[in-house]
């Protein structure tokens, strides 16, 4: 073989990457050039319109933190940020350079995304083999979960990131204990917290398998990886003990009353489990939609996309039970305490009321279950290999293309609404946002005052509905009503219906997620129209 042929080689995928491994797992390198392919196909999935959807409810959020025009103060704002001081850190520059940018605001999620996949090649290759490191790195790479938290302006994908980068510490400090090891899985696990603190549990559930799968043998070692857990959690300290005076953790105490629940009964269901499995997959953009879950008729949402929700459960089942059948004793009790010990951890704050549920905050061990997938994918039989491989892989391209394409899936459209109501708005004209509110200043133009619903208790019934409305309408002859994500307050939708009893709707627009009525009446105190 020629030297220019040997050079293109490696830049090309070996024609065998899907087949069987057929040597020991550590003995079998992934080519820098797959790696270098999967990677740039992880970089066209995550910054493609990574600026085209607005700004939503979380992301508002991270721009309140960071805003230039407010006065704040980096090292403030830095400990004040319990959910993400890693990525405020990170966006803090961008939003001096270029404010209120979409795109450079989830810039920094992007990277971190687009960083993450072919680490997780390497930490696919080094617990399982070659052949699951490949196919990790691709599922990784058009994973449509993945990519939402990609393109969002949170922690989340720096929480995935240093999640994998931990455990690939984690795996190098019990190969033999070292100095400069300890530090080097300290940094990464206090980066997983700086990411977001449900990183916590993942570094208490590392902490668990060093214990019972590990077993660290002499004094040396043992004094060494309680070196390395302790200054893990020592940098996680400052925003521990600032969440510790804002979440409600003393519900957690047997008996302990805990003051008011955080969202009065526990918003915990035995259905998040299995949604958040699917989610892991799938992401948010396959089958029902989260406005549809939101839905009081959930089950009649979730009998409509039964068809493919049958599809995706079939070959998750198939997938995952073989990865777990393939990942042997040593391997298998690792991945088992670090995706259950915070998975408990998460059920139990849900069941408390301490925090809602939600697959986000298990996002740290979303990666050890998509390797478990990859390892069930690569040792099915050739036959069963390629259907599984289709059907996963395509579903995670429909949902891809669902993302993009679906307007169903798309976050909030705050922005488009906004200028829609600024073109048509008169001065003084209530605009009344509930929920949203916040989103909705962001973007807000035009002459008319925003009049928000904080504090507004769940609408029971019509007459609430109404008298909800008839104290925010004030007299007003003319005005707007937006309603996005409105099942945090109007579960059944009986604003509408309030509405047009209390005025005329003139004018009507939707857009992804948002619907804003324009209404019109006679001013209070004026006489009949003739």
């Amino acid at each position: 073989m020629s030297s220019r042929r040997r050079a293109d080689s490696a830049w090309v995928p070996d024609p065998a990457w899907l087949h069987p491994e057929r040597v020991a797992p550590d003995a079998e390198e992934i080519s820098g050039g797959f790696l270098l392919l999967v990677t740039l196909l992880a970089a066209v999935v995550r910054f493609y319109h990574l600026g085209w959807q607005p700004l939503w409810v979380d992301e508002e959020m991270t721009w309140a933190m960071i805003r230039p025009d407010a006065g704040l103060l980096f090292g403030r704002q830095l400990l004040d940020e319990i959910q993400g001081p890693l990525y405020l850190a990170a966006v803090w520059p961008l939003a001096r350079e270029f404010g209120r940018s979409e795109f450079w605001l989830r810039a920094p999620a992007a990277l971190a995304g687009l960083l993450a996949v072919p680490l997780a090649g390497l930490l696919g290759r080094r617990l399982c083999g070659a052949r699951t490191g490949r196919l990790f790195a691709l599922l990784l790479a058009v994973s449509p979960f993945h990519l939402w938290y990609s393109q969002e302006a949170r922690g989340y994908s720096f929480l995935m990131l240093f999640a994998i980068v931990s455990t690939l510490a984690f795996l190098r400090l019990a190969e033999a204990p070292r100095g400069g090891r300890v530090v080097a899985y300290a940094l990464a696990a206090a980066a997983m917290a700086w990411s977001n603190l449900s990183g916590l549990f993942l570094i208490g559930a590392q902490a668990l398998a060093a214990v019972i799968v590990i077993r660290p043998r002499g004094a040396r070692a043992r004094w060494l990886w309680a070196a390395a857990f302790t200054l893990a959690l020592l940098g996680a300290l400052p925003w521990v003990l600032r969440a510790s005076g804002i979440l409600a953790v003393d519900r957690l105490v047997p008996g302990a009353a805990g003051g008011a629940a955080l969202r009065g009964e526990t918003t915990f269901s035995p259905l998040a489990l299995p949604f958040t499995l699917f989610a892991f997959l799938f992401g948010y953009s396959l089958g029902p939609s989260l406005a549809e879950l939101h839905q009081v008729d959930r089950i009649a949402a979730v009998r409509a996309h039964l068809p493919v929700l049958a599809a995706a459960a079939a070959a998750s089942a198939v997938v995952l039970a073989a990865g777990v059948a393939r990942l042997g004793r040593r391997t298998g009790s690792l991945l088992a305490i670090w995706i259950a010990v915070p998975a408990a951890a998460v059920v139990l704050l849900a069941v408390q009321n301490v925090k809602p549920f939600n697959p986000r905050y298990l996002a740290a061990t979303f990666p050890l279950v998509l390797l478990i997938a990859a390892r069930g994918l690569g040792g099915l039989p050739r036959r069963l290999g390629r259907a599984g491989g289709f059907v996963l892989c395509g579903l995670c391209l429909w949902s891809l293309w669902g993302y993009h394409g679906d307007p169903r899936y798309a976050k909030e459209d705050v922005r488009d609404a906004a200028a829609w109501v600024g073109g048509r708005s008169e001065p003084g004209d209530p605009v009344i946002v509930p929920v949203v509110t916040r989103v909705w200043n962001l973007y807000h133009q035009g002459p008319g005052r925003v009049v928000p619903m904080w504090e507004t208790p769940t609408i029971a019934n019509a007459a609430a509905a109404r008298a909800c409305l008839a104290t925010r309408m004030a007299g007003a002859s003319h005005g707007f009503l937006v309603l996005s994500r409105a099942w945090d307050i109007d579960p059944d939708g009986r604003l509408p219906a309030a509405l047009a009893a209390e005025a005329r709707v003139v004018d009507e627009a939707r857009f992804p997620g948002v619907r804003v009525m324009e209404w019109r009446r006679e001013p209070a105190g004026a006489g009949a129209t003739p």
